[in-house]
């Protein structure tokens, strides 16, 4: 036999931690409901579980190793139940032993009912670091949310008198012809959603405007302004005060001789019994602390899985936000755009002559009746055989010898849906340089530049090389904008530098441009400029090619 198993010093600890347990338990037993009690029933509890740990490892140990070959102990492991690490988490089993121990029985079945729920028991234990995580990502995506909540807000204490108004209006509506509330969702999605992400993979051809500031105020802020805010900033400001300046409720010690009870007791009873009945208080208040404190253990775990639903709905919401409807398959988005047009318009056209009450209390049941255990039968039965058809085709394109499809998801394809939109086209420009030899009356190539860099360009003073590149095939279109494919130096010359100077409006007092030329050179202008600081001679061309653009990439979330 093992030496573990009949060793004295195991026995020992064993020992000492049973008579430390009993003692801790009665202990509890005899105080329930006080600072003494829970403290014990606490020390029972991890007493307790280190029992239960060391029994476990010595009956692991006990097992003879001259009597069992390794083969039959590896057989007698896998024969032993699996651990699953969502039920054996070190909390679960703390607060197990500490309802056992400290929660009086009337309590107990609540918080046990809640402990061993199976639907619970599925979920990920309580961690820190899940919560910690969790609490990060949530707060990267909750800005919409605050954008609501304080939008509210402005609309009710009237901080945007139009917006306040509009409201006033569509609530009106709404009350009128109740079937605008499904109407008004459709049209957040249209013009919400779906115009402003088509509008910002294929910007609208709109003049640039001089932006100027605010003068003066419009006739609402003007009937709106007051010295006064809002009741309601009053109300959130008077409870906010309270909240902070209320009293934080606490545990007297058992030398106190304040009570605090949350019933009236009879006058009788007090004075016959008093001390009888501050115990009898005292005690019931501590158990419903101890109660309190339990549950916040439970909620913790659950606020730790309720945000991670919360995060998994933000990331669906996302994609569907700026994929789906974000126009990243055009084609799709296209189709789901003209399919909630056309729902709008029933609602808002048709919507009084459909009978929405019976449409809604059809919908109710029938979900409700989905939802029942019976159905699911049912419904596992329909997927089944939708799989079961799925694999019968793809049995029969394997049989027939046709090579499969791609394992990357198809796009959304319809013949009828044609999205060929015709390209922008833009010009986009450059400028080429060549400088004049000191010793021969020759020109040589210096590079290709966006600046004109004449005689009083700032770097050219400087004695600075402008920006620019040796090669052609290095300059790029704008972002967003590809050249044409296939041809590589397919730049045009612009002969007529006149006209560019003209339209342009520089300034050409320090530029010259001869009257016999005829590739488009534009040449430095010297005896009218400071010779000193101009000691080589320039010449440049300007070089033109059309770029375009099909559409901009989709919007994606500030969380990516």
């Amino acid at each position: 036999m093992s030496s573990s198993n009949n060793d004295p010093s195991n026995s020992k600890r064993l020992r000492a931690l049973n008579k430390a347990y009993k003692y801790t338990s009665n202990w509890a037993d005899k105080n329930v409901g006080t600072n003494r009690g829970l403290a014990a029933g606490t020390a029972a509890s991890v007493i307790g579980m280190g029992i239960d740990r060391t029994e476990r490892r010595d009956s692991r140990d006990s097992l003879d190793t001259d009597i069992f070959s390794d083969e039959e102990l590896n057989a007698l492991k896998d024969m032993e139940e699996p651990k699953d690490s969502k039920t054996s988490h070190f909390m679960d089993h703390f607060v197990e032993k500490l309802l056992k121990n400290t929660m009086p029985d009337d309590d107990k079945q609540i918080i046990e009912e809640r402990l061993h729920d199976p639907e619970r028991t599925k979920r990920p234990g309580l961690s820190l670091k899940i919560i910690a995580s969790n609490f990060k990502k949530l707060s990267t995506k909750m800005s919409g949310f605050f954008e609501i909540q304080y939008g509210l807000i402005h609309i009710v204490t009237w901080k945007r008198p139009t917006k306040t108004l509009s409201f006033l209006v569509m609530y009106t509506a709404v009350c009128l012809w109740p079937h605008l509330v499904l109407a008004l969702p459709l049209l957040f999605l249209l013009f919400g959603i779906m115009i402003p992400a088509y509008i910002h993979r294929h910007p609208m051809k709109t003049p640039e405007l001089i932006k100027v500031k605010k003068r003066g105020q419009s006739i609402f802020e003007f009937f709106n302004q007051s010295l006064e805010d809002s009741i309601l900033i009053d109300l959130l400001s008077d409870e906010f005060k309270e909240h902070e300046l209320r009293p934080t409720s606490s545990i007297s010690s058992e030398s106190s001789t304040s009570v605090f009870t949350q019933q009236p007791v009879s006058a009788n009873s007090v004075a016959s019994d008093p001390v009888d009945v501050n115990e009898k208080l005292t005690k019931r208040r501590r158990a419903r602390y101890v109660k309190s404190q339990m549950s916040l253990f439970l909620n913790m775990r659950d606020l730790q899985n309720l945000t991670s639903d919360v995060i998994v709905a933000f990331d669906q919401a996302e994609i569907f936000w700026f994929e789906t409807a974000g126009f990243k398959d055009e084609r799709f988005s296209t189709f789901l755009f003209y399919i909630v047009a056309i729902a709008t318009y029933i609602v808002l056209f048709l919507g009084r002559f459909i009978p929405w009450r019976l449409i809604f209390i059809q919908s109710g049941w029938l979900s409700i009746i989905l939802c029942h255990p019976h159905s699911k039968k049912l419904l596992v039965a329909i997927l089944k055989n939708k799989q079961k058809q799925k694999l019968q085709k793809q049995k029969k394109e394997e049989d027939s010898g046709l090579p499969k499809e791609d394992e990357e998801p198809k796009k959304f394809d319809r013949h009828d849906i044609i999205i060929d939109d015709a390209a922008d086209v833009r010009v986009v420009e450059i400028y080429e340089l060549e400088v004049k030899s000191l010793t021969k009356n020759e020109w040589s190539f210096y590079c290709y530049s966006n600046r004109l860099f004449n005689c009083r360009d700032h770097l050219r003073l400087s004695g600075k090389r402008p920006t620019g590149v040796e090669h052609l095939s290095k300059v790029l279109p704008p972002p967003e904008w590809k050249f044409d494919v296939g041809y590589e130096n397919n730049w045009g010359i612009d002969i007529d530098p006149s006209r560019f100077l003209e339209e342009r409006q520089i300034d050409s007092t320090y530029l010259l441009i001869k009257d016999d030329e005829k590739e488009g050179w534009i040449y430095d202008k010297l005896k009218n400029a400071d010779t000193s600081d101009s000691v080589y001679e320039f010449r440049r061309r300007r070089l033109v090619r059309e770029c375009f653009r099909y559409s901009r990439p989709p919007k994606k979330p500030l969380s990516y």
